[in-house]
């Protein structure tokens, strides 16, 4: 293992020289700048502030600073000033995606996907005792078991002493002690309930609750635990059943991650690429946000109470729960944030959706922002606003938008973001206008009368 490990931090140096110029390069020397295009569409209440170039696929925050995770590393921001964060600091690495970056206390947690199977996955142990100047501290091999499906997609704190984590991503979840962070050591898997899927058996997320419960979610929908002395035999206090296993109206590939509010639990549905379609990726099903109901969690129910789509989700089905539009390739829901009864969604190509689930069986949109050229992977409140209106984006193409919305999207009225006829491009020369067809949707051109005979 010694020798694997030298082996390791051998290839990361290496690879480190190539990562540091192209951080550099995607990032301005500070602060950022006016966005490159005007957006495709915003709500009135919603102001584009200014805009970070990159690539970002997650962010957390520790005082004022904020930590973002891209393809190329680890980014700060100082956001001091929430609406006008400046760039102090990068930690290059060469790993792909970890799309959601926690921390706590000193210590922030990177993790590299798997390359195959349970092969490749890599977990790095962060030191962000120096705020602006974050170091690695420690690099753990995962799996290596050259079969299943490993973990390494994401990695959790589960423990609020920041000593053990639960690393998603596969067919099981990894324990890893970080007791001591400069040793860390995987502590064994163990099966999830939120795995437990005939058509895709994985877990993706963790998030720990202000009440010491542990959410899990993924294929076979959504789990809360409690941890015992045993760290791969946590208590199960209660699941989504079968409304949240895939396939169903609710979990057409994953349900993807998790906030709960009180008696709330808050759940993102992903679905980017439609399996059952043929050829698959026509984005039939394109995720939804969900309200479920928590009140009878000490029965072991968590039951379904709402859900929202975009106006691209519906307009093809008429409101039902699965669609197919042609518009966007990555056109589900994925990351969100919620804070005061209003959900930041991330929503890939149709931008950050505003949605107020203070009734949660009657989740209203109250703002939008879409971006041109953007893939828009997950939104947060910034931390340092007293007033609660700046959101921060991250976003794979463009790299981080600031935004405000007006008081915060609480005093918001219900919105539909328009869907513009020249995305679905324009009739030809032969034709006048584009007619329903049941399974691709607005993309069939109608003959003028002329020439729609024999």
């Amino acid at each position: 293992m010694a020798a694997r490990v030298r082996r390791t931090r051998s290839l990361i140096a290496l690879l480190a020289l190539g990562a540091v110029a192209a951080v550099l390069t995607a990032m301005p020397a500070a602060g950022g700048g006016i966005s490159p295009e005007p957006p495709l569409a915003t709500s009135s209440n919603v102001h584009f502030l200014t805009h970070i170039p990159g690539t970002a696929a997650g962010m957390n925050f520790k005082d004022h600073y904020a930590y973002v995770s891209g393809w190329g590393g680890i980014t700060v921001l100082d956001i001091a000033k929430a609406d006008s964060p400046q760039l102090v600091g990068t930690l290059p690495l060469p790993h792909f995606e970890n799309e959601d970056v926690d921390l706590c206390g000193n210590t922030l947690l990177v993790v590299n996907d798997r390359e195959a199977k349970d092969l490749g996955s890599i977990l790095y142990v962060i030191s962000i005792a120096n705020r602006t100047a974050p170091v690695v501290e420690a690099i753990l091999p995962l799996g290596l078991t050259g079969s299943g499906r490993g973990s390494g997609h994401i990695a959790n704190f589960v423990k609020s002493d920041c000593s053990q984590a639960w690393l998603d991503g596969g067919n099981l979840v990894e324990v890893v002690d970080l007791t001591v962070p400069t040793a860390p050591k995987s502590l064994g898997k163990f099966e999830s309930a939120a795995s437990l899927s005939a058509n895709f058996k994985v877990s993706h997320d963790t998030e720990l609750d202000s009440t010491g419960t542990v959410w899990n979610v993924g294929g076979g929908g959504a789990a809360g635990y409690k941890l015992t002395a045993n760290p791969l035999a946590p208590k199960l206090l209660g699941t989504t059943g079968a409304a949240g296993v895939n396939p169903s109206p609710y979990n057409d590939f994953i349900l993807h991650n998790s906030q709960r509010r009180g008696k709330t639990l808050l759940i993102t549905e992903e679905d980017y690429i439609d399996t059952d379609e043929v050829p698959p990726g026509g984005c039939r099903g394109q995720g939804k946000f969900e309200t479920w109901d928590l009140s009878r969690l000490s029965t072991g129910k968590i039951t379904p109470l709402g859900t929202w789509e975009t106006e691209l989700n519906g307009m093809f089905t008429g409101g039902a729960v699965d669609s197919k539009a042609p518009v966007t390739v990555n056109c589900s829901s994925h990351w969100f944030d919620a804070k005061d009864g209003v959900a930041a969604v991330g929503w890939y190509e149709q931008g950050v959706r505003f949605l107020d689930y203070r009734a949660p069986t009657d989740i209203k949109q109250v703002g939008y922002y879409i971006p041109a050229n953007g893939s828009t992977w997950a939104a947060y409140w910034s931390p340092t606003d007293p007033k609660g209106e700046i959101v921060y984006t991250a976003d794979a193409y463009r790299g981080v938008d600031v935004l405000r919305i007006d008081a915060g999207g609480l005093s918001g009225k219900k919105v539909k973001a328009p869907v513009r006829q020249e995305w679905f491009g324009s009739p030809t020369a032969d034709s006048a206008s584009f007619q329903k067809h049941p399974v691709f949707g607005f993309v069939c051109p109608i003959l003028k009368p002329e020439l729609n005979t024999p």
